[in-house]
């Protein structure tokens, strides 16, 4: 006996009917949980990066006034300079030039350790963002 014979035999058409049924039935089902779960990805993929761009928005913005502020410091020290001690009005601003150059120099030869420190920084942004989008 063949094993077509033998299934026919064991099963009806309306039997294989049903079962086919009930087999579409359940690979639609699979087909749309997947589909699901990639939707549910791309949303928390998109609340994720949409809070790290945040994050970064904000300090972005927050260095841009941080750097107005140490402008306006060093132009102002430079000025206090030149009135305390009388000098030519050059001179404050050559100090100042000097320390700051001097701040570049060390921010050149701790690049590594600042590199890393930034990394940890971002990290721990990132984490407590998804940790609020969580909860």
């Amino acid at each position: 006996m063949s094993k077509r014979n033998l299934r026919s035999r064991i099963f009806t058409e309306e039997e294989q009917a049903r079962q086919q049924e009930r087999f579409d039935n359940i690979i639609q089902s699979i087909v749309k949980l997947v589909e699901t779960y990639a939707k549910l990805f791309s949303i928390q993929l998109k609340t994720g990066l949409a809070g790290t761009l945040s994050v970064l928005a904000i300090f972005v913005i927050m260095l841009t006034f941080l750097t107005l502020a140490f402008s306006f410091f060093a132009l102002a020290f430079a000025l206090f300079v030149n009135y305390i001690f009388s000098w030519p009005s050059f001179a404050g601003f050559a100090l100042v030039g000097i320390f700051c150059i001097g701040l570049f120099v060390l921010a050149i030869y701790k690049s590594d350790l600042l590199r890393s420190q930034f990394l940890i920084w971002i990290d721990q942004a990132i984490d407590h963002a998804q940790e609020e989008n969580e909860i």
